[in-house]
């Protein structure tokens, strides 16, 4: 069967977008940004608002909070999620930094379950990031085969985020090699400037799942607490992981 994409459908998706990106807009900004007629743009706004996806105030749109259920249902609904709830919180009350479970997902690795730890940063829950550039997305892509490297590199190239990422695919190839063998991804300031994480990948039955990694700025992130503290508490959370996911 060949698949037709829905022209209005991926039309709402890019007003959504828009939105994701500008937080708050109205039609005529939404229509300039995205090169479509004011009534198409306002058609769209309307019907998101009637299904409770968008909101407008005074003439401006912003996202509804019904994306909230709709995010927290699909992570929910995640085998690994709700195993590794408990052990993200207690990862970051063990450390005093943010704690995170990331799922790739369309080349990007997605925050899933996050726990402050009270640190301010500037990765989130629901944060997407390229694979290539951060620790658990590193993990993650150790632990693949060369052809899904090779696809990765071909389909989503290795853009630079900030002047440390790693942007070239030999280096990138022997960077995943080392991690494959030492079980543990480390990224010093590859996603964001001055943030650091440590990650080890989390096996179920059907493979790497994704990863579970702790996050925080390079002041906090350096020397032995980088190198060997930080590393063992990610790997012990990170089995308790893998064997709640087993029973």
């Amino acid at each position: 069967m060949t698949d037709y994409p829905v022209r209005a459908t991926r039309t709402s998706v890019r007003v959504i977008e828009a939105l994701l990106e500008v937080r708050e807009a109205g039609v005529t900004e939404l229509a300039e940004r995205l090169d479509l007629s004011k009534s198409a743009v306002h058609n769209h706004l309307v019907t998101l608002e009637r299904v409770g996806f968008a909101v407008s105030d005074g003439g401006r749109y912003r996202l509804g909070l019904r994306f909230l259920d709709v995010g927290m249902n699909a992570r929910n609904g995640r085998d690994l999620c709700r195993v590794a709830m408990a052990e993200v919180d207690a990862l970051a009350d063990q450390t005093d930094e943010m704690a995170a479970l990331v799922v790739p997902e369309f080349g990007y690795a997605v925050y899933a379950v996050t726990a402050s730890g009270g640190r301010e940063l500037p990765v989130h829950l629901g944060s997407r990031v390229p694979l290539h550039a951060t620790a658990p997305g590193k993990a993650v892509l150790a632990s693949a085969s060369p052809s899904v490297i090779d696809e990765y590199v071909e389909t989503h190239g290795l853009a630079a985020l900030t002047r440390r990422t790693t942007t070239g695919a030999a280096a990138l190839r022997e960077e995943l090699s080392t991690i494959g063998d030492r079980g543990l991804a480390f990224d010093r300031g590859e996603a964001f400037d001055g943030v650091r994480s440590v990650a080890a990948p989390i096996r179920s039955q059907e493979g790497t799942a994704g990863a579970l990694a702790v996050v925080g700025p390079g002041e906090r992130f350096s020397g032995k607490r980088l190198e060997e503290d930080l590393p063992g508490l990610v790997l012990t959370h990170a089995n308790d992981i893998e064997l709640a996911l087993s029973e």
